[in-house]
């Protein structure tokens, strides 16, 4: 059974790459512009992982990485941001985030990422 991703970033460039480049390696990929969203769509799917963009809006992706944990704290969350600080490093790390990934991403880095926290 392929590895389900909800993939959340604003922009939709990059959500269509992780839909393109995941998919040929097998994952299911879901994708949402924004939390809102995302949430919608984790009301209505089950997900393995989520991959959340640190800096959008409304809602920011510590925010959206809070309320994901709280609704399904088995997912597993890679964060990915474009402004990495040990700041937002360290929010990540203490809400729940898996990893924390530097954009713009190295795909087969992101891959063995995914990997190593789906098995």
């Amino acid at each position: 059974m392929p590895i389900s991703i909800l993939a959340v970033d604003d922009e939709q460039n990059l959500l269509e790459l992780l839909i393109t480049v995941l998919g040929k390696r097998g994952f299911k990929v879901k994708t949402a512009v924004n939390g809102i969203e995302a949430l919608r769509l984790l009301d209505q799917e089950t997900f393995q992982l989520a991959l959340l963009d640190l800096k959008m809006g409304p809602v920011n992706g510590v925010q959206l990485l809070k309320e994901i944990k709280d609704r399904r704290p088995i997912i597993k969350v890679i964060m990915m941001t474009a402004y990495p600080t040990s700041e937002t490093r360290t929010q990540a790390s203490a809400n729940g985030a898996s990893a924390y990934l530097t954009k713009p991403v190295d795909i087969q880095k992101l891959v063995d990422t995914i990997n190593s926290l789906a098995h």
